[in-house]
């Protein structure tokens, strides 16, 4: 895939190849909330449980207290917790939509707590995020770490329909990739 620097990720899911060998990414699916050329890209994973993590939450005791408070003012919501990536662990955000638009942005929960609560439409509650920095994403892209889901009305059928740990796998058959001991992530053609 080649990305010309006008083009963007935002609203596209990446799909961890999996080669990624890092905890945090193995199997990931990542949902890009704001991307561009020049400041770079960032996210939110939608399919990892934040238990698990504990070890690599340095902050897990601020998230869990977050995660409390945040249940505690809003159980109407009752919004699943998951680990959101690798940045700002000891700080929750939400993924949600604003009423009348669908399309999905992160907000810190703090600022959400503040805010109106019926302007908004509550997707999941995450500690941490991902981040990118300028032309990274479209490096690793180019060099096979990520395959891209374009279409962002699949992140709604994904967190619908599909439990956190089938929806990398939904993501794969989607894509078409159905046998993974089958599929070629180097180019250089399938063994």
């Amino acid at each position: 895939m080649q990305l010309e620097l006008n083009e963007s990720f935002k609203g596209k899911i990446l799909v961890a190849m999996p080669n990624i060998h890092s905890d945090i990414f193995r199997d990931s699916l990542v949902y890009i909330t704001d991307h561009n050329t020049v400041s770079g890209a960032i996210g939110v994973i939608i399919n990892k449980d934040l238990h698990g993590f504990e070890n690599e939450v340095t902050g897990s005791s601020r998230a869990t207290k977050i995660s409390t408070e945040f249940h505690d003012k809003h159980q109407q919501w009752n919004l699943p917790f998951y680990m959101g990536g690798p940045v700002d662990y000891g700080s929750g955000f939400i993924l949600h939509t604003a009423k009348g638009n669908s399309k999905p942005k992160l907000t810190a929960s703090a600022k959400v707590v503040l805010g109106t609560e019926d302007e908004i439409e509550p997707m999941l509650l995450t500690s941490g995020y991902c981040l990118w920095e300028t032309l990274q994403l479209e490096r690793e892209v180019k060099h096979n770490q990520w395959l891209i889901l374009d279409n962002a009305e699949i992140l709604f059928e994904l967190m619908k329909e599909f439990t956190p740990e089938s929806r990398y796998d939904e993501a794969l058959r989607i894509l078409g990739v159905t046998t993974l001991a089958n599929f070629d992530f180097s180019r250089a053609g399938n063994a």
